[in-house]
This record gives structure tokens, C-alpha cells and sequence, in this order.
């Protein structure tokens, strides 16, 4: 799907830092949207009403005022229901945006959205700085003649926020930091990133580690270093978002989802589906098919 034209569907985001970040002024404006993988990590803060959203093809999530919804780059998400009375902003920053802004920082985001799954925080001092991001403030820093470093470091502020947050959440709370390297964590978030991109994702662990100059091994390795998973487990679960994401919001058939995917036949994409999901793509897609 294309992501860039879904967003024209809601609107006219506006274009903080030319297509790298965007922000949307109101969230009503998604309603009734398919299912969407944005190109860009998203910042949804919810300041009044309601917002039920689906991630991964699989997760619930409930957003209540004074609570912040994230959801990293490339994740299935599928709004489920935007109450009448919701007043909520969202900020959308690309991948490269986030490691520009982050730097070495970005492993907290990361650690926390793709390998915790921490979607929903409560908003602390990130979500009054959110709240400040508003149309009057974009318009006025954009007849500054250093517009664009007041933005970046305004952002950078902002996400450090988050991550402060999201280090002081519960499912953060391990023991100690992992051991793993930054060159570690570099590596693992090149090939999230290299995955969340590919539209056929089930390839062989050393399709990706050739991407990345590495060996299989190497990068079996490292994400099982950085993530307690393996590659073939990131894999798997990113081809099962698209499957979702085909059987619930397209009238391809199954036969056709398959080819899309990259499977041999429909017969091993059917068993390969029911092993993940203990349905047949069939039975999802009456269960889910709006």
C-alpha cells in the first residue's frame, strides 16, 4: 500500500522538515481508514474521547485521554474506532529522522516498540511538550531564518521524553541494560529496518544478513543478543502483519495473497498461515473481513 497517498486520504498533514516529519491536527480526520504501514513512526497524543486501534494484525489497543499511543515504523495498524469527542494531534517522523534525531538513543525506541511492544504510555511531561506542537507554533517557527535546527532540536527534546518514559515503564525494567554492542544494536535496527521495507519479507535469514555485509550466523547472533529473538522469528512475524493485512482489507484471493508474498503455492502459504495464526487464511478473513 501506498502510504504517502493513504495519508492524503486524511487530509493535509502539515509538512514539518520537508516529508520527514508530518503532523496531523486532528486524528478525526483517519476515521474510517484500511489498514495502513506507515513509512514513518508515529506519535498519536490523546487529549480527549476515545481511540481503539489494532497493531500487528493481532493487538487491541485503547487509547484514553492523557495517554500517548506509539507506533514504530512499518507495524500493521488498523483504527478501530475514533470516538466523536476525541481531540488528539499525531507527529509522524520517518526512520531516518528518528536515528538523525536519537542517535544512539534510538535503541530505547526500538527496545521498547518492536521488542516490547509498548504501544500505549501515559503522556507525563512529553505529552504537554506534544500539546505545544500546535499549528500556530509550526507557522510562526516557519518564517524563522533557523526554522529547521529550532524544529530538530524541539523534536529531539521531545523524543528524548518518550524514551525517558518508556525507560520507566514496567516492561522496561529489567535487570540490567543487555549486554549487547552498539554496533549491535546498529546492526539490528538495519535489519528491522530492511525488513519493514521488503514487500516480499519471507526470505532466508541470509538474504538479510547480505544486506547487511554479514554472515547468517553474525546476524542470528545479534538479534538474538539484542532481542531474545531470532531472525527467522522477526521474520515470520513481520510476513504474518501482511497476511493479515491482505485477507482483512483486500478482495485479492488467497491464491493471489500468496503470490504477492512470495509463496511457492497457495497450499504452503494456507499451511504456513494456520501454523502461525490456528486458522486457515479463510477462516481469518471471514472472522476479521469488514
Amino acid at each position: 500500500m501506498d502510504e504517502m497517498k493513504s495519508l492524503e486520504n486524511i487530509g493535509e498533514p502539515l509538512q514539518v522538515i520537508g516529508k520527514d516529519v508530518l503532523y496531523i491536527d486532528s486524528v478525526r480526520l483517519v476515521r474510517n481508514l484500511p489498514s495502513l504501514r506507515f513509512d514513518y513512526n508515529s506519535i498519536v497524543v490523546c487529549r480527549s474521547g476515545r481511540i481503539m486501534v489494532e497493531v500487528g494484525g493481532s493487538s487491541q489497543i485503547n487509547v484514553q485521554p492523557g495517554q500517548m499511543l506509539l507506533i514504530p515504523a512499518g507495524k500493521l495498524v488498523q483504527p478501530m474506532m475514533i470516538s466523536t469527542d476525541v481531540e488528539a494531534h499525531a507527529l509522524l517522523v520517518s526512520d531516518r529522522m528518528l536515528k538523525l534525531l536519537l542517535g544512539s538513543r534510538i535503541h530505547i525506541w526500538n527496545k521498547a516498540l518492536y521488542m516490547k511492544e509498548i504501544f500505549v504510555i501515559a503522556g507525563n511531561g512529553s505529552m504537554s511538550d506534544m500539546q505545544h506542537l500546535s499549528m500556530p507554533m509550526l507557522s510562526r517557527c516557519g518564517g524563522m531564518h533557523l526554522s529547521k535546527d529550532i524544529l530538530e532540536s524541539y523534536l529531539r527534546m521531545m523524543l528524548l521524553l518518550i524514551c525517558e518514559d518508556l525507560l520507566h515503564h514496567e516492561h522496561m525494567s529489567v535487570k540490567d541494560e543487555d549486554e549487547s554492542t552498539d554496533h549491535d544494536k546498529e546492526l539490528f535496527n538495519r535489519f528491522l529496518m530492511f525488513l519493514s521495507k521488503q514487500q516480499q519479507k519471507r526470505q532466508r535469514v541470509a538474504f538479510y544478513a547480505g544486506l547487511l555485509n554479514i554472515t547468517p550466523k553474525y546476524l542470528s547472533t545479534i538479534c538474538k543478543r539484542v532481542s531474545d529473538k531470532s531472525p527467522s522469528r522477526w521474520i515470520t512475524e513481520s510476513v504474518m502483519q501482511d497476511c493479515y493485512m491482505l485477507l482483512k482489507d483486500s478482495d485479492l484471493s488467497v491464491k493471489e495473497i500468496s503470490n504477492r508474498l512470495g509463496f511457492p503455492n497457495s497450499s504452503f502459504f494456507g499451511q504456513y498461515f494456520r501454523e502461525e495464526a490456528g486458522m486457515t487464511p479463510l477462516a481469518y478473513r471471514n472472522q476479521n473481513k469488514k
